[in-house]
Order: structure tokens, then sequence, then C-alpha cells
């Protein structure tokens, strides 16, 4: 049943993808109705806004340029990605934002403003969370997987030594997947995850990269739904 509601809701999102401009709204619309409908996407959404600001995030986000233009610029973070686009989906629904003046302001540069709107609001929004649940192969991840496993030694050895700021990043990250698991069920993974998380706290403030890689890529290979996008920003600040 809960594959079913996320395939209607990845559905939805195909169909504002798709959709005109002059039914974009109504396609909005529906598309939040699935969402509210589908109770993994909506946790996983929940998720990302705990720790999001989102008067922040938006004003980094909904700029002016030095020519004075308004631009659109994405966060780089996924969790990020999904919480601004849940928060503006909602707000244009409830007619706190005008569709309308949004599109042409942040996107009225290009020769179709409504197709950059979704291809960069609406699509990568739809790819995280259809990765999130395995519900697509955006590529071929077996493939990818051993190849990343047989050069990561190499990698590894190329790149250059952590920033504080990312053995600090990291280490929090390791903190909030704890937090996280502390009442989830206890199976395999989620015991060896807190292992790896409960390792990352104490060492990271030894700024060995060494050690911190190799933890980050045995955090990687845990499978843990609730707790997917905090892994997944750690390998990120990692670059794994």
């Amino acid at each position: 049943m809960e594959n079913i509601e996320i395939k209607k809701f990845l559905d939805s999102c195909d169909d504002l993808i798709n959709c005109k401009f002059l039914v974009a709204e109504y396609k909005i619309q529906r598309l939040l109705q699935s969402l509210a409908s589908c109770y993994d996407v909506c946790s996983l959404v929940g998720e990302c806004l705990e720790q999001f600001n989102r008067d922040r995030e938006f004003a980094k986000t909904f700029v002016q340029d030095g020519q004075g233009d308004f631009v659109c610029i994405m966060p780089q973070e996924e969790y990020k990605v999904i919480a601004l686009v849940f928060c503006t989906l909602v707000d244009i629904d409830n007619k706190k934002i005008n569709f309308v003046d949004f599109v042409k302001r942040f996107f009225g540069r290009e020769d179709n403003p409504f197709e950059a709107f979704v291809d960069t609001m609406i699509k990568p929004f739809r790819k995280l969370i259809a990765e999130a649940f395995s519900c697509e192969n955006v590529e071929n991840s077996e493939d990818v997987d051993s190849v990343d496993n047989e050069d990561i030694n190499q990698e590894n050895e190329d790149n250059q030594e952590l920033s504080e700021d990312v053995f600090e990043n990291v280490q929090k990250l390791a903190v909030q997947i704890l937090s996280e698991l502390q009442y989830s069920k206890q199976d395999k993974d989620t015991q060896k995850a807190t292992i790896i998380c409960k390792a990352i706290v104490k060492t990271t403030k030894l700024h060995d990269s060494e050690i911190t890689y190799s933890l980050g890529l045995a955090l990687k290979e845990c499978k843990i739904k609730q707790v997917k996008f905090y892994i997944k920003e750690i390998c990120h600040l990692l670059d794994l």
C-alpha cells in the first residue's frame, strides 16, 4: 500500500512537470494532496523541515543579482531542497505567493519561465524523493558502486585534508542521526549506524581525515530510511 501511495505522489509530480502553465496551480494542489495521503513521504518531508530555517533559506534562495534581476539559487543540501520546495508549493497553494508573479520574477529571464521553474525546483524535488525510497534507478547504481569501491582508496589519497568546518559539520550530523535512531526499531543496520556515529562523534575532534573517511564509507552502507538524508549529507561533505 505504501509503495502505491509513493508512486501516486511521484505521478502527481510528473503531472506538474508535464502540464501547461495555465493549469499548474491546480496540479500543485493535487501534488500536495497526494503528499498528504502518503505517510512515508510526509515523514521524510517532516524530517527535512526539522532542521530547516524557512525565512533564512528563502532569503538565500530568492535573491537579486548584481544587475538587479531576481534569481533563484537553490541550496546544495538535499534536505534543504526538499524542505524549500515543499514550503514554496504550500505558500503558492495558500495564495501567500502569487504563482504567476513568482515564476515571472525569478525565472522570467529564461525563454520558457515555467519550464525553468520546473527544471530548477520540481524535478530535483521529485528526484530526491524517488531516490529516498529507491523508486527509480537514476543511474546503474550497482555499476557505480563497484567502481567507487575499487577506486576509493586512490580517491582518498588524492583528497586534501578535511577542513575544521567539515569535521564539525560531520560530527553534528552524526549527533542528529544518533538522536533520530534512539527510539527507532533496533535492527542490524540501526545498531551498526549507531556504533559508527558514536565513533564519528568521538574521533572527529582528532581531525584525522583517514579515520573520518573510513567511518563515512561504513555509514554509507547503512540503509536506514529515517536518516537517509543525514547520511547522504555526510557523504556529500566527505565527497564519498
